[in-house]
């Protein structure tokens, strides 16, 4: 709870799961939609460029969090190194 609070740990790679499969069931609707009024070429579009959409939109957030990690663990080793007097 501590590191919640503190901002030590990241929630928004979590929240990032959760925007991603509802972006993908609005890309399911949308295409479902269009199937509905009988557009089967749009539907079929939406479904495959939406859904590879929302995919690298999703991956390109976990990225940017990623490098946050690893920026946060090489700048603990550096004050580790100049503490320890290397």
């Amino acid at each position: 709870m501590r590191g919640l609070l503190g901002f030590d740990r990241m929630v928004t790679p979590a929240i990032v799961r959760v925007l991603y499969l509802l972006g993908l069931l609005g890309v399911i609707a949308m295409a479902g939609a269009a199937l509905y009024q009988g557009q089967y070429l749009p539907a079929f579009v939406a479904l495959v460029f939406g859904a590879v959409a929302v995919r690298i939109f999703s991956e390109l957030f976990i990225v940017l969090f990623r490098i946050h990690d690893s920026l946060v663990s090489i700048n603990q080793q550096m004050k580790d190194r100049n503490s320890s007097g290397l």
